[in-house]
Formats: structure tokens, sequence, C-alpha cells
């Protein structure tokens, strides 16, 4: 290790980290006491800042932005046994972006308009920023985050209007699934089955629904329209109220929905799609499973938390960023509606 002269200089974070041979995230926790840094290597850190004369005052402008080094990411465990492989996939793209940049990340659960679990992280100081991964209309997360003036990012559309946004094309995806089951499914019933609507996904994916519908010059079914569906007793009797009314083809709101859709229907001896065809405004690999495969929207929710992951990591290092950011989708026609 090179010894400086008695002369205190500007020494920065990673001229100590390059001394060590460790990250500037290591560097930073070492000295704030925050996140996984083991006693030894704080003592090496400590040791360093000693040697280089990095002198308390340095110190206090190096961390003048408080840095973490941790972004925050907001999942809704009220929704986790229904959309567990959505946010599993989302939460992975999330962490992998967020590795490449010397960024850990923090899983804060909510439970829908409670943000108390949230409240509680940024008032410790334990994030730089956060990422919600699934908003609701209440808005009351991205309230609080601008009441504390905290950067974030959503995963869909928020009720913030100066939010920056990244979201998949779920209401052209609804539009264009359920026009091409309009026009290719005689007779022309369809029935749709969504979860709750407090969540802005869903209000997205009725309203294409709805635009499909009367843009082929029908009247929107509301007898076979299910919103805010929650659990498998609901779902039941969704689906029996669905086949009194000799439905067509059930739109399934995301594959979790369509899966408990699909076993009820085969424990009672229905075949798809001979007696009835299915679809899923989102696909997962448990619909590639089945048989016959489930036609469905693919979107790409590794991306989508990457791009999140990125956006708000831009906003920390002040570049400008898009306001709204949107992926596009893949329509999959399977065995399940032909």
């Amino acid at each position: 290790m090179n010894n400086t002269t008695s002369e205190t200089r500007t020494v920065q974070l990673d001229d100590i980290a390059r001394e060590l041979g460790i990250s500037k995230t290591t560097v930073s926790r070492a000295i704030s006491g925050k996140g996984r840094v083991s006693e030894k290597t704080r003592e090496r850190v400590l040791d360093c800042i000693r040697v280089m004369n990095y002198s308390p005052n340095m110190i206090a402008k190096s961390f003048s932005e408080k840095k973490t080094y941790n972004i925050g990411v907001v999942i809704p465990m009220d929704n986790m046994e229904t959309e567990a492989p959505f946010f599993q996939t989302c939460l992975m793209g999330i962490t992998k972006c967020c590795a490449l940049r010397n960024y850990d990340t923090l899983v804060i659960s909510t439970e829908r308009d409670d943000v108390s679990q949230l409240r509680r992280v940024l008032e410790s100081r334990k994030t730089d920023g956060i990422i919600i991964t699934r908003p609701l209309q209440s808005g009351s997360m991205e309230q609080l985050l601008v009441s504390m003036g905290v950067p974030y990012v959503t995963v869909g559309q928020s009720s913030d209007l100066d939010a920056v946004t990244i979201d998949s094309a779920h209401k052209e995806g609804s539009y264009e699934l359920t026009s091409y089951l309009l026009m290719n499914n005689k007779p022309q019933k369809l029935g749709l089955i969504l979860g709750s609507m407090e969540q802005t996904v869903n209000r997205s994916r009725y309203e294409g629904f709805v635009r499909a519908v009367e843009s082929s010059g029908a009247l929107v079914p509301n007898k076979t329209v299910f919103l805010g569906v929650n659990g498998e007793m609901q779902l039941r009797r969704v689906i029996d109220d669905l086949l009194q009314r000799e439905c067509s083809c059930i739109i399934c709101g995301d594959d979790m929905i369509c899966m408990y859709a699909v076993n009820m229907l085969s424990s009672i001896g229905k075949v798809i799609p001979r007696d009835i065809r299915v679809a899923s405004l989102y696909n997962s690999m448990y619909l590639d499973m089945y048989s016959p495969p489930i036609t469905a929207l693919s979107f790409r929710a590794g991306d989508l938390g990457a791009t999140a992951a990125n956006l708000l990591l831009d906003m920390l290092e002040g570049k400008d960023t898009s306001r709204e950011t949107m992926l596009g989708f893949e329509m999959l026609i399977r065995k399940s509606t032909m």
C-alpha cells in the first residue's frame, strides 16, 4: 500500500476501492456501517482511509448524497400467489441489472394500500430509489414517495402523471387478442375474467377488451364479464356461470387465472377446445406445458424489470430519462382457440 504525504488530499471512494481491489459499493458500506460487509473487510477499509488521509470531512463530503447503493423493489404480497411467475421474472431482471451497476436490491412487501413497510424503509434511509412493480389506482405509494422526495419508477401505468413509467402494451394486446377471437370463433360469445381492478394493468386489459367488442359492432357482454375475481371458490362460481350462459370462449386476465380455469374445466369433463375455447391475456411457462397449449399474449417481464432498473439508476446519476417507455407483445395463437 502506497503512503501519501502528510497533506490531506481529496481521496475518492474509487481510490480506496482500487487500492484494496474491492468494489466502491463495498467501500461505501464499510464506511456507513450499512449493508453486508464483514468486520475484516471493514477494518481493511478503515485502515486504508487512515493511510491515504481520507479525512472525516472528506467522508462527509463523499456521503453528502447519502447513497446506500440499494434499490427498493415493492412487491404486492397479496398478489404473489396469483401472479408469482410475473413478479419472479421481473425481479430477476431488476436484480441482474442492479448487480451490473454495483447496486443491490431490497424487496419490500406491501398489502394493497398498506404502505407502512415502505414508509419504514424510507424513513431509515435504506434505499436510494424505489421500483413499484404493481401500481394501484389509488396511487398511495407514489404519494408517499413524492412527499419524501424519493426517486421512483413504476412497472405499469401510474396515477401520478409525472411518474417515470415502464409498461407493456396490455391495452393494445387485449384489443388484438379479443379482436382475433371475435373474428375467428363462431358463435362469438366471449367471457372475460379479470382480477383486482385496483391494479392499473387489469384496467388496461378491460379497456382493450371493451374497445375490441365495440369495434366489432357488438355490445359489451356485461353478463359474461367478471371483474375483481379473487380465489378459487369465486372463480369456480364464475366458470359455472359462464358454462350455463353457453359461452364459446373464456378470456382469462392472466396465466394463474387461466390455470385455475383450465383445471376446473378439466375436472368437470370439459374438453378444450372441443367444448369451450380458452385464452389468456398473459402467458407464462406454465401455460406452455398444458395440453393443448393455451393461446396467450407474451410479454417480456424480465425486460420490464431490467428497463425499470436502468431508468431509476439513470435518474439517480442525473441523466435524462423518458417519462414513459412502452414494450411490445407477441400474440401466441395455439390449439386452445382453434
